[in-house]
């Protein structure tokens, strides 16, 4: 399938709106959540079959394809989707895009596996595809056909299978690019967000790049932490702005606990537990809002003032499984909280509407235990003040950071991307190991440390020859 090519002066953009379905219509899209579900996992059951064919007999299958599984499910759709109880076949109930869309979720697994394999993927490292398990696996189905719009009243949009449904939000601002010919809708997915049912379009978006900066002179730092949400500072050295962390899981943390105490009190899946969860979901929701709300303030007004921004590059994923420590559980439950990995993920696609520029800073530049002033190295732990061993210098930890965030140098093409601070480091998230050998168990136990070993001289590492 070709890739889709987005023209210039032009954007991918989604517009979410929260569905008010009737009971009608939530059936429906209960149908299509089901479909995807039970096509991603006979997608999954064919490619084990294959791979069990393959090592019994040896005989070589053509690589898993989206249009090569989907011909198969045409041939064999009327006979899979039958109900066990009637012998009614249902699968004409299920639109073709929520079979379509399973088993793309399927065959995207699989090559994310095969690549992790290879050492070719970034990032932990992916296991085989495993069953879709109702009530486990988030319920969402995409449309890429068919009736896909807003309609003109902007109170109403429209999908296939679904019909016209009302939404909680008003669609003016994409009704008003698609009636200036500024936009056209791609796709979309509707997906449950706890208790709702949420409808996002992807749109291509007609939004020439105009620069709008307010100092396109202006470069900061960025420091994002825990005890602020983001603290700002300049080339001179002066911290220019101090966001306030809101820290919404830690105000409604004890809420939390309480509603989660009255579920543990309740007969699991009576009337009065579902009343609870529906509690606590609603408010993990609001926490979810005030969090979003703030960062998307943030990176907002970071992109429409400073003409070149530098945000660190950090390994949210990785700090967020640190144990052993004391206080390890809390630190986590903080880290969650700020969101750290949000702001460079919002400040790339905002300073390329907004004009101005993104600079990463490398995973491992040592941006908070680092003089400003003199440039000294030093262990700090996590100390919010510290003392330079080397001037005397008195630092407070994210002021100093995102000083030397605003004055970070990008490496040049053939250097050490440490630079002259740290020429060697551990091995890291981003420092992946060898690959391991071709052919090992798919399965969950053939990924095992024995299974990856490679062999040495006829001899496989750590065994017997």
């Amino acid at each position: 399938m070709a890739r889709f090519t987005i023209p210039d002066g032009w954007t991918v953009q989604a517009f979410q709106f929260a569905l008010d379905c009737t009971a009608e219509q939530e059936a429906c899209l209960r149908r299509q959540f089901g479909g995807r579900r039970y096509a991603r996992n006979w997608a999954v059951r064919v490619l084990k079959a294959g791979i069990s064919r393959h090592r019994a007999t040896g005989e070589q299958t053509e690589a898993p394809s989206l249009a090569g599984l989907r011909k198969r499910w045409n041939q064999v759709k009327d006979t899979e989707c039958v109900d066990a109880e009637t012998g009614e076949v249902w699968c004409p109930q299920i639109s073709k895009e929520a079979f379509g869309d399973g088993i793309k979720a399927a065959v995207d697994a699989y090559w994310n596996w095969q690549s992790s394999r290879a050492g070719t993927r970034r990032g932990r490292r992916a296991g085989f595809p495993r069953f879709a398990k109702k009530g486990r696996d988030r319920d969402r189905v995409t449309f890429t056909t068919g009736a896909i719009r807003a309609e003109p009243d902007r109170r109403h949009v429209t999908l296939p299978r679904i019909g016209t449904v009302r939404v909680h939000e008003n669609t003016r601002r994409l009704q008003r690019l698609i009636s200036r010919c500024r936009a056209r809708i791609l796709a979309a997915t509707v997906s449950r967000r706890g208790t709702r049912l949420v409808a996002a379009f992807r749109v291509l978006v007609q939004r020439p790049i105009q620069p709008r900066v307010a100092m396109p002179g202006s470069r900061v730092g960025v420091d994002v932490g825990m005890r602020v949400l983001a603290t700002v500072a300049n080339l001179d050295g002066q911290v220019v702005e101090r966001v306030p962390n809101p820290r919404p899981l830690e105000t409604a943390l004890r809420q939390v606990r309480h509603l989660s105490r009255e579920r543990s009190r309740r007969t699991r899946d009576s009337g009065r537990y579902r009343q609870t969860q529906r509690k606590i979901t609603r408010l993990q929701r609001r926490v979810a809002n005030i969090r979003g709300h703030h960062i998307h303030a943030l990176t907002t007004r970071l992109a429409k003032t400073h003409g070149e921004i530098v945000a660190e590059g950090l390994d949210a994923a990785g700090m967020l499984r640190q144990k052993g420590l004391t206080g390890a559980r809390a630190r986590r439950r903080g880290l969650s909280d700020s969101a750290l990995g949000e702001t460079r993920r919002q400040l790339a696609y905002k300073t390329a509407w907004y004009g101005s520029n993104l600079v990463v800073a490398d995973r491992w530049y040592p941006s908070s235990k680092t003089c400003h002033a003199c440039g000294h190295v030093q262990e700090i732990g996590w100390d919010e003040h510290w003392t330079c061993t080397g001037c005397g210098t008195s630092h407070q930890r994210d002021d100093n950071a995102a000083i030397n965030l605003a004055r970070y140098e990008e490496p040049h093409p053939g250097d050490s991307a440490l630079g002259p601070v740290r020429a060697t480091v551990k091995r890291g998230a981003d420092r992946k190991t060898r690959p391991i050998r071709a052919g090992g168990n798919e399965t969950r136990k053939g990924n095992s440390r024995q299974a990856g070993k490679q062999p040495r001289d006829g001899v496989l590492m750590g065994g017997s020859p």
